[in-house]
């Protein structure tokens, strides 16, 4: 691929065959990956015609694609001095920057180049990180599924709540929200006894305050509590009887103490608050196979599947839907399910 450095090079060298030599012998190195052969010509370029900016360009470029970049950053700032306007030269320049850990120098010239994936991380280094986060959400965008977007924006996220956080205990270090984000860490860390105290605490200050019964209710549930999971998330219906988590959450936990009935009228209602989670279609779908409509439990499972396809949910809705098949005398379609279930079981192992 010729680059639009090499394209203004061989304009500007049609009257110097010499020149024009080297370039296209370092252009066929480097589309060949001979990439020793490619810096080879275009350092003689750049000595024959040092006042040309695409001369040092191209060299810069081939070591960057070497990952040499302390070898790419000289070139590339020659070329910038000669012609501060030239494509793609300040891109190349950032990132050989930012790849040796200068994130402050790299800044400018990724502002300039537009490059919002880097300049995210540059931002993220030099602590600019609520910038970082606009930027990084928005290469997100145009590669979803990038893994190193992915971890930057993570790290990204993590570093600004504490930020935030931060900022609220240094302001109110003894204020029930304080005590409630202390109980959500010790929660998220496993440390169940610390975490219930900090709820504890939070609701003697604010008895009121939502979303503290909901994460109680979430500890007795994960440690099999279901009675004292049932009373959390009862109270936190009665603060909050719009909570779709808050429904969904009663119904699961009353499906686990058999009480189908009750807990299709919880799933019911959170899915029609919030229509088409699929962490309450799983669990509807479950109570309504329970309840022996099997044929509406289908359904619902398989909206599950449509929507996450290849998630934990998805996993379990086909492990429920080889159940249902199984029962309805389908062994072929009931085996069908229980291999996707152990196929996705395996990959997310």
């Amino acid at each position: 691929m010729i680059t639009p450095a090499a394209v203004l090079l061989l304009f500007a060298l049609q009257v110097t065959p010499a020149l024009k030599q080297h370039v296209e012998a370092g252009l066929k190195a480097k589309n060949a990956g001979d990439l020793d052969t490619a810096i080879r010509e275009f350092q003689r370029v750049a000595e024959i015609a040092p006042e040309m900016a695409a001369a040092h360009v191209n060299l810069g470029a081939v070591y960057l694609a070497k990952k040499d970049y302390a070898d790419a950053i000289p070139p590339l700032r020659r070329a910038l001095e000669l012609d501060p306007d030239l494509p793609g030269a300040h891109g190349m320049l950032g990132t050989a920057l930012l790849a040796l850990g200068y994130a402050s120098e790299s800044l400018p010239h990724l502002e300039k180049a537009g490059a919002d994936d880097l300049l995210g991380v540059a931002l993220l280094e030099t602590g600019r990180v609520r910038e970082a986060v606009d930027k990084l959400e928005a290469a997100l965008e145009k590669r979803p599924d990038d893994s190193d977007l992915l971890y930057y924006l993570t790290q990204a996220h993590g570093r600004l709540s504490k930020q935030v956080f931060d900022r609220l205990a240094a302001r109110s270090p003894d204020s029930a929200r304080t005590r409630q984000l202390l109980g959500e860490a010790h929660a998220a860390a496993g440390n169940r006894d610390a975490a219930e105290k900090d709820f504890r605490a939070a609701l003697e200050m604010r008895p009121d305050l939502r979303g503290i019964h909901l994460s109680l209710g979430e500890l007795y549930l994960g440690s099999g509590d279901y009675a004292g999971a049932e009373r959390e998330f009862r109270e936190e219906v009665r603060l909050a009887p719009g909570s779709a988590a808050a429904a969904s959450k009663l119904g699961v936990v009353l499906l686990n103490r058999g009480r189908i009935p009750d807990a299709l009228a919880e799933l019911k209602r959170a899915n029609a608050l919030e229509p088409d989670m699929p962490e309450t279609l799983l669990e509807l779908g479950k109570a309504t196979a329970a309840a022996g409509d099997l044929a509406a439990a289908e359904k619902l499972l398989r909206r599950v599947i449509e929507q996450e396809q290849a998630s934990s949910l998805a996993e379990s809705a086909h492990y429920q839907l080889s159940l249902i098949y199984r029962k309805w005398g389908r062994p072929a379609e009931a085996d069908r399910q229980m291999k996707l279930f152990q196929e996705m079981r395996r990959t997310r192992r």
